[in-house]
């Protein structure tokens, strides 16, 4: 990119730094796509670029990547599980029993 946007540097101190600086914020770049990131800026722009035009033009050539997670699948129900422990808890001793049965089927120790 130099070559085409001259500017007079102090090698010995200039770009050292500037390397410095542009390594540590284009670190999470990996070279080929850093490479592309500079030619789209190039295409695009009649500016030298700063790290942020790279870094911007880097992230919107991505594909776009929800940061949200997705939800869990939801878990299987027992239709009529509610009544049944309703019944459960008010003493009738069938729903007691299918509830043992059920808690069994599940995997669960009996209480």
């Amino acid at each position: 990119m130099s070559v085409l946007y001259r500017h007079p540097l102090d090698a010995k101190d200039e770009l050292p730094l500037l390397v410095e600086n542009w390594t540590d914020l284009c670190a999470g770049i990996s070279d080929a796509d850093f490479a592309a990131a500079c030619k789209l800026h190039l295409q695009r722009s009649k500016f030298f670029p700063c790290p942020a035009d790279i870094i911007s033009v880097y992230e919107s050539s991505r594909p776009a990547q929800s940061l949200v997670a997705l939800p869990e699948p939801p878990e299987d129900k027992t239709p009529g599980l509610g009544m049944l422990v309703v019944a459960a808890i008010r003493g009738d001793h069938a729903a007691q029993e299918e509830l043992k049965i059920i808690r069994h089927q599940c995997g669960r120790s009996v209480q």
